[in-house]
């Protein structure tokens, strides 16, 4: 082939077009590094103000241009922040970076140390006064915000607001309630007792008998669903009663 002139200048073209096409490459790397930047950063879905003041400083610690952004990097520093459940980072030719952020949706405080999600999720955030309260085994999440979405509606339907939720170590459920449908029971909390089984047909019992019952009895405070087909209540003052 070295004594073929032709074979020669055909290596020495594939050569050289190699070389083009490397240093083609390079250039555009380097341009697409250095010079295609991101001139709009979109943020979307965040509404703590803690999120919004940290958006700023996570966007400016990020590196690279157009394609050579870490896209998975800015999306676990989004993450990172204690409102934040998820976040989703993409491109948008030519110039954009959208940011898409779904936040945690509270739903009570958790065992005083944190807050629980809808999703039956905790995260980092220090509970606040107004929030429901839960006290419940650490692992009981996920069935603790199902069930207490599912009280909430029943309960929201006939006045009542749940104000704070015990689950002990058996799974026995007790709820402390306020509002409710009658008049003279605002602004007193009633303690409704749902033991460990059948707890949708006992809220439901609940539900449809005490007003019955309070129309009966004036100053209940203590109601125990934990019997077959009836249920017992406490007086203020008094010794329980059955219905």
């Amino acid at each position: 082939m070295w004594d073929d002139p032709v074979s020669l200048d055909r290596l020495t073209r594939l050569v050289l077009a190699a070389t083009l096409a490397f240093a083609l490459w390079q250039g555009g790397r380097w341009l697409a590094e250095d010079h295609l930047l991101f001139h709009t950063v979109e943020i979307s879905g965040a509404q703590q103000p803690e999120t919004l003041a940290a958006a700023p400083t996570i966007i400016a610690t990020l590196r690279g241009g157009f394609f050579s952004l870490d896209l998975e990097v800015a999306r676990r520093e989004f993450e990172l922040l204690p409102w934040v459940r998820e976040a989703r980072v993409r491109r948008v030719w030519p110039d954009r970076l959208l940011v898409e952020i779904e936040e945690h949706v509270p739903a009570a405080a958790w065992n005083d140390l944190a807050v629980l999600n809808t999703h039956g999720e905790v995260f980092p955030v220090p509970p606040w006064t107004g929030l429901p309260r839960v006290l419940a085994p650490e692992g009981s999440e996920a069935e603790v915000a199902r069930r207490f979405a599912e009280f909430t509606a029943r309960l929201g339907a006939h006045g009542w607001r749940i104000e704070s939720v015990r689950v002990d170590a058996r799974r026995a459920w007790q709820l402390a309630l306020s509002g409710g449908p009658e008049p003279e029971t605002a602004g007193r909390e009633l303690v409704l007792e749902l033991g460990r089984e059948r707890l949708e047909e006992r809220l439901h019992r609940f539900v449809t008998f005490y007003p019955l019952a309070a129309a009966q009895y004036d100053g209940i405070h203590r109601v125990d669903m934990r019997y077959p087909n009836g249920f017992a209540v406490r007086i203020q003052g008094s010794a329980g009663r059955n219905t």
